[in-house]
Protein backbone atom coordinates (compact mmCIF):
# COMPACT_ATOMS: atom_id res chain seq x y z
CA UNK A 1 0.00 0.00 0.00
CA UNK A 2 1.27 3.52 -0.75
CA UNK A 3 2.36 5.79 2.08
CA UNK A 4 1.21 9.35 2.78
CA UNK A 5 3.27 11.20 5.38
CA UNK A 6 2.06 14.42 6.97
CA UNK A 7 3.84 17.05 9.01
CA UNK A 8 2.06 18.14 12.20
CA UNK A 9 2.68 21.78 13.12
CA UNK A 10 1.51 24.17 10.44
CA UNK A 11 0.14 21.30 8.35
CA UNK A 12 -2.30 19.10 10.26
CA UNK A 13 -2.68 21.52 13.18
CA UNK A 14 -2.82 25.30 13.30
CA UNK A 15 0.31 25.85 15.33
CA UNK A 16 0.47 29.58 14.62
CA UNK A 17 -2.98 30.35 16.06
CA UNK A 18 -2.30 28.18 19.10
CA UNK A 19 1.02 29.92 19.71
CA UNK A 20 -0.70 33.32 19.55
CA UNK A 21 -3.28 32.16 22.09
CA UNK A 22 -0.54 30.86 24.38
CA UNK A 23 1.36 34.14 24.04
CA UNK A 24 -1.70 36.11 25.14
CA UNK A 25 -2.10 33.89 28.18
CA UNK A 26 1.60 34.12 28.98
CA UNK A 27 1.67 37.92 28.82
CA UNK A 28 -1.42 38.16 31.02
CA UNK A 29 -0.06 35.56 33.48
CA UNK A 30 3.13 37.54 34.10
CA UNK A 31 1.51 40.99 33.73
CA UNK A 32 3.93 41.95 30.98
CA UNK A 33 3.62 45.16 28.93
CA UNK A 34 1.51 45.02 25.78
CA UNK A 35 4.52 45.09 23.46
CA UNK A 36 5.73 41.83 24.99
CA UNK A 37 3.07 39.89 23.09
CA UNK A 38 4.57 40.70 19.68
CA UNK A 39 8.12 40.07 20.90
CA UNK A 40 7.29 36.68 22.42
CA UNK A 41 5.17 35.64 19.43
CA UNK A 42 8.01 36.49 17.06
CA UNK A 43 10.49 34.55 19.17
CA UNK A 44 8.33 31.42 18.99
CA UNK A 45 8.61 31.40 15.18
CA UNK A 46 12.41 31.43 15.15
CA UNK A 47 14.24 28.41 13.75
CA UNK A 48 16.20 27.71 16.93
CA UNK A 49 15.61 25.25 19.73
CA UNK A 50 12.84 26.04 22.16
CA UNK A 51 15.30 25.77 25.04
CA UNK A 52 17.16 28.79 23.68
CA UNK A 53 13.93 30.71 23.02
CA UNK A 54 12.49 30.26 26.50
CA UNK A 55 15.79 30.93 28.24
CA UNK A 56 15.95 34.22 26.35
CA UNK A 57 12.32 35.12 27.13
CA UNK A 58 12.84 34.55 30.84
CA UNK A 59 16.02 36.61 30.83
CA UNK A 60 14.59 39.43 28.73
CA UNK A 61 11.59 39.94 31.00
CA UNK A 62 13.38 39.06 34.26
CA UNK A 63 10.81 36.43 35.17
CA UNK A 64 11.00 34.61 38.51
CA UNK A 65 11.09 31.27 36.71
CA UNK A 66 13.47 29.26 34.58
CA UNK A 67 13.37 28.80 30.83
CA UNK A 68 12.94 25.08 31.36
CA UNK A 69 9.86 25.64 33.55
CA UNK A 70 8.24 28.00 31.06
CA UNK A 71 9.00 25.61 28.21
CA UNK A 72 7.44 22.73 30.14
CA UNK A 73 4.33 24.83 30.76
CA UNK A 74 4.19 25.66 27.04
CA UNK A 75 4.42 21.98 26.07
CA UNK A 76 1.66 21.08 28.51
CA UNK A 77 -0.66 23.82 27.28
CA UNK A 78 -0.22 23.62 23.51
CA UNK A 79 -2.11 20.33 23.02
CA UNK A 80 -5.14 22.06 24.52
CA UNK A 81 -4.89 24.98 22.09
CA UNK A 82 -4.13 23.43 18.70
CA UNK A 83 -6.90 22.44 16.32
CA UNK A 84 -7.24 20.35 13.18
CA UNK A 85 -9.94 21.38 10.75
CA UNK A 86 -12.92 19.05 10.21
CA UNK A 87 -12.23 19.13 6.46
CA UNK A 88 -8.68 17.87 6.96
CA UNK A 89 -9.89 15.07 9.24
CA UNK A 90 -12.41 13.93 6.66
CA UNK A 91 -9.67 13.97 4.02
CA UNK A 92 -7.42 11.72 6.12
CA UNK A 93 -10.27 9.24 6.55
CA UNK A 94 -10.90 9.26 2.80
CA UNK A 95 -7.22 8.64 2.10
CA UNK A 96 -7.13 5.60 4.36
CA UNK A 97 -10.37 4.31 2.89
CA UNK A 98 -8.72 4.49 -0.51
CA UNK A 99 -6.04 2.09 0.69
CA UNK A 100 -3.29 4.45 1.75
CA UNK A 101 -1.13 4.06 4.85
CA UNK A 102 -1.19 7.40 6.66
CA UNK A 103 1.55 8.55 9.02
CA UNK A 104 2.85 11.65 10.75
CA UNK A 105 6.50 12.71 10.80
CA UNK A 106 7.14 15.69 13.04
CA UNK A 107 10.02 17.45 14.71
CA UNK A 108 9.55 18.25 18.39
CA UNK A 109 9.39 16.70 21.83
CA UNK A 110 7.38 13.53 22.31
CA UNK A 111 5.15 14.82 25.12
CA UNK A 112 4.14 17.95 23.21
CA UNK A 113 3.59 16.33 19.82
CA UNK A 114 1.83 13.18 21.02
CA UNK A 115 -0.36 15.41 23.18
CA UNK A 116 -1.40 17.36 20.10
CA UNK A 117 -2.06 14.23 18.05
CA UNK A 118 -4.31 12.78 20.72
CA UNK A 119 -6.05 15.99 21.82
CA UNK A 120 -7.03 16.95 18.26
CA UNK A 121 -8.48 13.53 17.47
CA UNK A 122 -5.80 12.73 14.89
CA UNK A 123 -4.61 9.53 16.58
CA UNK A 124 -7.40 7.27 15.25
CA UNK A 125 -7.15 8.83 11.80
CA UNK A 126 -3.55 7.79 11.15
CA UNK A 127 -1.67 4.51 11.25
CA UNK A 128 1.21 5.83 13.33
CA UNK A 129 3.81 8.53 13.77
CA UNK A 130 7.45 9.30 14.39
CA UNK A 131 8.64 12.24 16.48
CA UNK A 132 12.19 13.57 16.29
CA UNK A 133 12.48 13.88 20.06
CA UNK A 134 12.05 10.15 20.58
CA UNK A 135 13.62 8.95 17.33
CA UNK A 136 16.78 11.03 17.67
CA UNK A 137 16.47 12.14 14.03
CA UNK A 138 15.08 15.44 12.75
CA UNK A 139 13.65 16.34 9.38
CA UNK A 140 15.07 16.97 6.81
CA UNK A 141 17.18 13.89 7.61
CA UNK A 142 15.56 11.27 5.35
CA UNK A 143 16.20 8.53 7.91
CA UNK A 144 13.20 9.73 9.91
CA UNK A 145 10.97 8.58 7.04
CA UNK A 146 12.68 5.20 7.03
CA UNK A 147 11.83 4.87 10.73
CA UNK A 148 8.18 5.70 10.05
CA UNK A 149 7.91 3.23 7.15
CA UNK A 150 9.43 0.48 9.29
CA UNK A 151 6.96 1.19 12.10
CA UNK A 152 4.05 1.11 9.70
CA UNK A 153 5.41 -1.96 7.91
CA UNK A 154 5.11 -0.47 4.48
CA UNK A 155 7.40 0.58 1.66
CA UNK A 156 8.83 4.10 1.67
CA UNK A 157 6.90 4.98 -1.45
CA UNK A 158 4.38 7.79 -1.72
CA UNK A 159 4.03 11.41 -0.64
CA UNK A 160 5.26 13.83 2.01
CA UNK A 161 2.91 16.72 2.84
CA UNK A 162 4.16 19.67 4.86
CA UNK A 163 4.45 23.43 5.22
CA UNK A 164 8.24 23.67 5.50
CA UNK A 165 10.35 23.69 2.35
CA UNK A 166 13.45 23.31 4.53
CA UNK A 167 12.27 20.35 6.61
CA UNK A 168 9.29 18.65 4.96
CA UNK A 169 9.89 19.09 1.25
CA UNK A 170 13.67 18.78 1.40
CA UNK A 171 13.43 15.73 3.63
CA UNK A 172 10.72 14.14 1.53
CA UNK A 173 12.69 14.61 -1.66
CA UNK A 174 15.79 13.12 -0.04
CA UNK A 175 13.72 10.10 1.02
CA UNK A 176 12.48 9.55 -2.53
CA UNK A 177 8.93 10.73 -1.84
CA UNK A 178 6.81 13.02 -3.95
CA UNK A 179 5.98 16.20 -2.09
CA UNK A 180 3.14 18.62 -1.48
CA UNK A 181 4.04 22.02 -0.09
CA UNK A 182 1.29 23.46 2.11
CA UNK A 183 1.38 27.20 1.54
CA UNK A 184 -0.68 30.13 0.38
CA UNK A 185 -0.86 30.24 -3.39
CA UNK A 186 0.81 33.65 -3.37
CA UNK A 187 3.70 32.61 -1.12
CA UNK A 188 7.07 33.17 -2.73
CA UNK A 189 9.52 30.31 -3.10
CA UNK A 190 12.99 31.19 -1.76
CA UNK A 191 15.86 30.69 -4.17
CA UNK A 192 17.61 27.38 -3.70
CA UNK A 193 14.65 25.69 -2.00
CA UNK A 194 13.94 22.03 -2.55
CA UNK A 195 11.55 21.54 -5.46
CA UNK A 196 8.06 20.36 -4.58
CA UNK A 197 5.69 18.51 -6.89
CA UNK A 198 2.44 20.20 -5.87
CA UNK A 199 1.45 23.28 -3.87
CA UNK A 200 -1.85 23.35 -1.99
CA UNK A 201 -3.24 25.54 0.79
CA UNK A 202 -4.61 22.79 3.05
CA UNK A 203 -4.34 19.10 3.86
CA UNK A 204 -7.79 18.52 2.38
CA UNK A 205 -6.66 20.03 -0.92
CA UNK A 206 -3.42 18.04 -0.81
CA UNK A 207 -5.30 14.76 -0.28
CA UNK A 208 -7.61 15.54 -3.20
CA UNK A 209 -4.56 16.12 -5.40
CA UNK A 210 -2.88 12.90 -4.24
CA UNK A 211 -6.00 10.84 -4.88
CA UNK A 212 -6.27 12.39 -8.34
CA UNK A 213 -2.78 11.32 -9.39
Amino acid sequence: MPLAVFDLDGTLVDQASAARSWTGEFVARWNLPAEAADIVAAALTERVTKEVIFDRIVEEWSLPSSGAEVWAAYRARMPQLVKCSPEDKVALAELRSAGWVVGIATNGTADNQVGKIRATGLAPLVDGWVISGEAGIRKPDPRIFDVLAQRLRCALDGWMVGDSLEHDVKGGVAAGLQTVWIADRNASVPAGSARFDIRRSSVAEAVAAILAT
